[in-house]
């Protein structure tokens, strides 16, 4: 009788694995490994309330350069680091396969002061498992010389 349950169990673990395994779709990438850029990186500070965004959304690096025009353009970059069998199986079982953000950017003066733009306003992102992704935004203007970015789960529908 205990060997049924074991080979019941067994049966029903693997089943599942293969479910897993069958919904998994992810991202895989192909890049030289020779680098020819040089990014300039800026050091972050992160205030950070949503543990799960967190550690689905990896962010990677922020960057910043100089348009021709003499406007600040910041680029962050983040990874869908949740891959493998049962974050995929998790994700489908939660809807959460692609992963849906959205973020915005703040720009502000010397002086701290906020200028509201289109990027003012949440934008909507889908980041499959394993997708790296490059949020970018220009300044509006020349006095821009900071930014703030938020990032957040998409509300589920």
């Amino acid at each position: 009788m205990k060997s049924k349950k074991y080979w019941l169990f067994g049966a029903a673990c693997g089943l599942l694995l293969g479910i897993g395994t069958g919904c998994q779709s992810s991202v895989n990438t192909v890049e030289n490994q020779e680098k020819s850029m040089t990014p300039n990186i800026i050091n972050d500070r992160r205030f950070v309330t949503d543990g799960f965004l967190r550690d689905r959304l990896k962010l990677t690096q922020l960057a910043a350069s100089e348009t021709s025009e003499g406007l600040l353009r910041v680029q962050l970059t983040a990874v869908n680091v949740r891959t493998g069998v049962f974050a995929q199986f998790w994700s489908s079982m939660t809807s959460d396969n692609p992963y849906k953000i959205q973020y915005k950017f703040t720009w502000f003066d010397k002086n701290g002061m906020a200028f509201d733009t289109i990027l003012s306003t949440w934008h909507d992102l889908t980041v499959i498992p394993g997708e790296t992704v490059h949020i970018q935004s220009v300044a509006p203007n020349k006095n821009c010389k900071d930014f703030l970015i938020n990032l957040k789960e998409a509300d589920k529908e």
